[in-house]
């Protein structure tokens, strides 16, 4: 069982590469300072600009998806035993048990990294990439949910949420036979359980959509050295 926990650990470790503040540094600038103070995508695109703010949410997505990536390729070419369950056991921990504790752990990593003493973005971004890592036709058509839900609404924090809620039942129909053969009950708990975090993480931002005082995308604050809590990943 050494390899499985050594590809979870991986997971998290993955996950809690502070993308967006080290593109910040590279700039001369420390974005837990300035907007909202966070260090995910939409924060990135307010202070370092469109192109930057981009390569955040991008690189979130890779980091996501190539540490689920590559506890599936170890299930491909490796000798994943279940973790000692055997498959006639009911709780039997099949192969989307491993991946749906790589996911799990990688968006754990980017919310709460060690190096930033635990407080890091909203994991919104992360978990669109291991949903790729997992099944690529989801991902596929969760983007466009997210990029149309954005086109109408100009809200990322609500895109988030539309995105997250509509993965589950989107990962659980393309993961079936005709599909990625991996229709797994554990993943589609992980899928519910990714719903549920990142719904918890953007609580703040549902208070100020219902409240009518949350910021669109691109909508500037009045001052930049201000720290005010908004949209964010």
């Amino acid at each position: 069982m050494i390899y499985e926990f050594m590809f979870i650990i991986l997971g998290y470790f993955m996950g809690s590469i502070p993308v967006g503040l080290i593109l910040g540094w590279i700039k001369g600038i420390d974005i837990r300072k300035h907007g909202s103070g966070n260090i995910g995508a939409a924060n990135a695109f307010r202070i370092l600009g469109k192109k930057l703010g981009i390569t955040t949410m991008i690189l979130d997505m890779v980091k996501g998806a190539i540490a689920v990536l590559a506890a599936r390729f170890y299930l491909w070419f490796g000798n994943y035993d279940g973790f000692g369950t055997s498959p006639s056991d009911w709780y039997h921990l099949d192969p989307g048990f491993l991946l749906a504790c790589v996911a799990i752990m990688a968006v754990l990593g980017h919310s709460f990294p060690v190096w930033l003493k635990f407080k890091g973005g909203k994991s919104a971004s992360v978990a669109a990439g291991v949903i790729f890592g997992i099944n690529p036709i989801a991902f596929v058509i969760l983007y466009g949910v997210w990029i149309l839900a954005l086109v109408k609404t100009r809200y990322t924090s609500l895109s988030n949420l539309i995105s997250a809620l509509t993965a589950p039942p989107l990962y659980w129909f393309f993961a079936g036979e005709k599909f990625f053969h991996n229709q797994s009950w554990w993943a589609a708990i992980v899928g519910i359980i990714l719903v549920l975090f990142v719904t918890w993480r953007h609580k703040e931002n549902i208070k100020r959509l219902f409240a009518g005082t949350e910021r669109k995308l691109g909508q500037k604050e009045k001052s930049e050295d201000t720290k005010e809590v908004s949209a964010t990943e």
